[in-house]
């Protein structure tokens, strides 16, 4: 089996890479513009249309600058290739409308690579909650000045605070208010380019979020429910080389203890996951969660 990648990220000289190295019978071709430097890897194509035009891969993942998601996405899928794209899937819900139309007529899977759900210090977090009772949580993601030349700092490339990170704020409410009748409330005085904050509350569940740029570093999901308060760091980007924890304070019994996570890259089970359902012909569930995230971010902004 081949993938063939399209573009030089540092999300995936950092992570992506690693992850897909790991599995075996599966070859790795890279289209890329620039000089390609990682443990000597070589670049298989210097141009995006010849590569997918000469490839005998079946899946593109696609690893550019957020404006040019949604051109080769329908390149890809008019060539008969799957495509798992970098978030945000695309910069606006028309776009994001066509691929999932397109997808569904050619009969092949589509993906966004969120992948922090998929860690078991993530995963533990869920299955503690009782959605029963009233859930009330409060999640930053604040990150430092970018350096100049980063496409984020370029609207024109589609970046700003919102596109580069509202994927994690729309797959927070898809899981925790599903199957509720809930209401956004933006806290922001207009569309500002760094930062973008929110209220979402329904019956028994309220959520307030922020976002920025050029702020001190903060990266947290705090959950209050059932007498208990829960508490990550590294939330939306848990790091790959180490340990992280789960804090727990119990108000009942006022006692407070961490559980303990060995480090792990949630890619892989991303991947895995991936790879299953496309062997597998597994495509509706994709189809639906891309709209429904994208609706949910069309409602953010």
């Amino acid at each position: 089996m081949k993938i063939l990648i399209l573009g030089n990220s540092s999300l995936f000289q950092r992570k992506i890479y690693y992850s897909l190295k790991k599995i075996k019978r599966l070859k790795i071709e890279i289209a890329s513009k620039r000089k390609f430097v990682l443990n000597k890897y070589p670049i298989s194509y210097n141009s995006y249309k010849q590569a997918i035009n000469k490839t005998k891969a079946k899946i593109v993942y696609i690893s550019l600058v957020n404006s040019e998601h949604f051109k080769w996405a329908v390149y890809c899928l008019k060539k008969n290739k799957h495509i798992i794209i970098d978030k945000p899937f695309t910069i606006n819900y028309p776009q994001t409308k066509k691929i999932i139309n397109l997808a569904k007529r050619k009969k092949l899977f589509i993906s966004e690579a969120i992948v922090f759900q998929h860690h078991k210090r993530f995963k533990k977090l869920i299955s503690l909650l009782d959605f029963n009772r009233y859930i009330n949580i409060n999640s930053k993601f604040h990150i430092p000045k970018l350096e100049k030349n980063n496409f984020r700092n370029s609207k024109s490339l589609g970046g700003g605070c919102f596109q580069d990170m509202s994927s994690y704020a729309a797959y927070i409410i898809y899981l925790i208010f599903s199957n509720q009748k809930y209401k956004i409330k933006s806290l922001d005085n207009g569309n500002n380019f760094n930062n973008f904050s929110f209220l979402v509350k329904s019956k028994n569940r309220r959520m307030k979020s922020s976002f920025k740029f050029n702020s001190n570093y903060k990266n947290q999901i705090i959950i209050k429910n059932n007498l208990k308060t829960y508490s990550i760091n590294f939330a939306f980007s848990p790091p790959i080389n180490k340990e992280v924890s789960l804090g727990i304070f119990d108000d009942f019994k006022k006692k407070e203890y961490k559980l303990y996570f060995k480090k792990q890259n949630t890619f892989d089970i991303y991947f895995s996951e991936v790879l299953k359902l496309i062997k597998n012909r597994e495509y509706n569930y994709f189809y639906n969660e891309i709209e429904k995230r994208a609706k949910i971010k069309k409602e953010i902004s």
